[in-house]
C-alpha cells in the first residue's frame, strides 16, 4: 500500500498552484545545486544587483474559524516569490521557469535570503509544524524562488452589525516587510496566480461575499517607508437561525403584555405581576443580545427592535396604572358626594365633621369655579359638576371602561405596523462594503 508523507501532500498541493513545474532533475544535478547552497547567500539580492527586489506574494486559505463576534482564524498557504539571479542553475532551460525545480532542505535556508515579510494586524499567528515546519522553499533554473509556509493568523475582524445577527464582517489582511525600505524591497500580489478563498463554512448561513487585494494607500503604521499589501475579505451571515433566538421570544413576551387587557381591572395583583413579569423579560433579553454586539457599534436594528419592544410593554402597565388610578378617583368622588348628599340633609356642612362621619379620605375638588366660588358656597342653582375644577370634571368624564376597550384594537394594531415597517427596512436593508 502506497503512503505520501504530509510534507508529501504538502508539497503536491504547493505545486498544483504552478501546474507547469516539473522536477525531472538527476541525482547528480540535485547534489550539485546542494553544493551551491553551501555557500553564505543570505545577504538580500539587492545588495549583488543594485536594483530592488519585487517579492510577489499569493495566499490560499483553506480555513476560516469565528472565535466570537470580532475575532476570527484565518489558516493558509503563503507564498512568496522573487527572483535571486545567484542561485541560477545551469540544468534544463533557464528563460523557462516552468521547466524543473529544486526542493531546498532546511538546513540550507540560512545560507539563502527569505524576505522577512510578517501579517502585520495579526492578534496570534504560527507556522504549522505538523510532522515537521511546514516551511518550504524550492528554485527553478533561472534563479526563481518560491518559498511557502503553512500559517494560522488571528485577526480582529470588524462587524458590520446595523442588521445583527444578520451581519457583515471585514477581516484584513495586512503583508509588511520587516527590515527593508520600498525602494529595496516591493511587495505585490501575483497576478497570475491570484489569492484564492477555497473555504467551505459549516454554517450553510456563512458566505464569503467578495474579497479585494490592494496595495496599503496612505499607510503610516510603520516606522520606515516599506512595502505593504493587504487582502480585505468580506463575510457575511444570515440571520434564519438566529428568528427563534432572538425575535420570537420578544414577539411572545409583547403579545403576553397585550393579554393583560383582558384582565379584570379590579385584579390589581394579576395584571401588576403579569405586566412586571414581561418588563423584567424583555430587559434580561435585551441585556444578554447587548453582549454579543461590538462596544464601537452606536447603533443596530436588533437595538431597535428591544427599545420598541420594551416601549409596548411600558405602555400597557401605564395603560393600566392611569385607569386604575382614575377608577379610584371616581369611586372616592363618588362616595364623597353621598356622604355630602347625605350629611347636608342633617344639615352637617363642615369637611372636618364630614371626613370624621364617613371612612372614605376627602378627595380636594374645591379648586375653584368659574366665577370663584367654592365647593362649600352652595347656590341653588349650581350643579355640583359646575363647582369642580376642570382636571376634576375631566377624569370624572373618563370612561375607564371604553379606554381599555380600544386599547386592546390599538395596541394591537400599532405592533402589527411596527412589525411591517420593521420587517420592511430589515429585509431590504444592505449593509455598504
Amino acid at each position: 500500500m502506497l503512503t505520501i508523507s504530509p510534507r508529501a501532500c504538502f508539497l503536491i498541493f504547493t505545486l498544483s498552484m504552478y501546474d507547469g513545474i516539473k522536477a525531472d532533475l538527476t541525482p547528480q544535478q540535485r547534489r550539485e545545486i546542494d553544493a551551491m547552497l553551501q555557500t553564505d547567500r543570505s545577504k538580500p539580492p539587492f545588495y549583488h544587483t543594485g536594483n530592488k527586489t519585487d517579492v510577489r506574494i499569493t495566499i490560499h486559505i483553506t480555513q476560516m474559524r469565528f472565535i466570537d463576534t470580532n475575532e476570527a482564524d484565518f489558516t493558509f498557504y503563503y507564498y512568496q516569490i522573487w527572483n535571486d539571479p545567484r542561485l541560477k542553475y545551469p540544468f534544463g532551460n533557464i528563460s523557462d521557469i516552468d521547466t524543473t525545480y529544486h526542493v531546498i532542505r532546511n538546513k540550507y535556508f540560512e545560507n539563502i535570503w527569505l524576505p522577512e515579510s510578517y501579517v502585520e494586524n495579526e492578534i496570534h499567528s504560527h507556522v504549522h509544524d505538523s510532522s515537521m515546519p511546514n516551511r518550504f522553499v524550492w528554485i527553478t533554473p533561472n534563479g526563481t524562488i518560491i518559498y511557502s509556509m503553512r500559517m494560522t493568523v488571528g485577526l480582529s475582524c470588524d462587524l458590520k452589525g446595523f442588521l445583527f445577527p444578520n451581519g457583515l464582517f471585514d477581516c484584513l489582511l495586512k503583508f509588511r516587510i520587516h527590515s527593508y525600505t520600498n525602494d529595496q524591497v516591493t511587495l505585490e500580489w501575483d497576478s497570475i496566480n491570484k489569492p484564492k478563498i477555497n473555504v467551505t463554512f459549516a454554517n450553510p448561513e456563512v458566505t464569503t461575499h467578495t474579497w479585494e487585494f490592494t496595495t496599503c494607500s496612505s499607510d503610516t503604521s510603520a516606522v520606515v517607508d516599506s512595502s505593504c499589501v493587504q487582502l480585505l475579505v468580506h463575510i457575511g451571515f444570515s440571520f434564519a437561525n438566529n428568528v427563534g433566538r432572538l425575535f420570537i421570544p420578544s414577539i411572545f413576551i409583547v403579545l403576553v403584555g397585550w393579554l393583560s387587557f383582558w384582565i379584570e381591572r379590579s385584579q390589581v395583583s394579576s395584571r401588576v405581576k403579569l405586566g412586571t413579569l414581561c418588563l423584567l423579560a424583555m430587559i434580561t433579553e435585551q441585556v444578554g443580545t447587548k453582549l454579543f454586539l461590538q462596544t464601537d457599534i452606536t447603533i443596530s436594528a436588533i437595538e431597535v427592535w428591544f427599545v420598541m419592544s420594551l416601549i409596548f410593554v411600558v405602555v400597557a402597565m401605564f395603560e393600566y396604572t392611569f385607569v386604575h388610578a382614575v377608577d379610584i378617583f371616581q369611586q372616592k368622588i363618588r362616595r364623597q358626594e353621598e356622604i355630602k348628599k347625605d350629611n347636608l340633609t342633617e344639615g352637617i356642612t363642615d369637611t372636618g365633621a364630614l371626613k370624621q362621619m364617613s371612612n372614605v379620605d376627602l378627595v380636594d375638588t374645591n379648586l375653584g369655579s368659574a366665577d370663584g366660588h367654592a365647593i362649600g358656597e352652595t347656590e341653588g342653582n349650581r350643579s355640583n359638576n359646575n363647582t369642580y375644577s376642570f382636571s376634576v370634571r375631566f377624569f370624572m368624564s373618563v370612561p375607564t371602561g371604553v379606554v381599555e376597550k380600544y386599547f386592546r384594537v390599538y395596541y394591537l394594531a400599532a405592533y402589527a405596523v411596527f412589525q411591517l415597517l420593521f420587517w420592511i427596512f430589515y429585509l431590504h436593508y444592505e449593509e455598504v462594503y
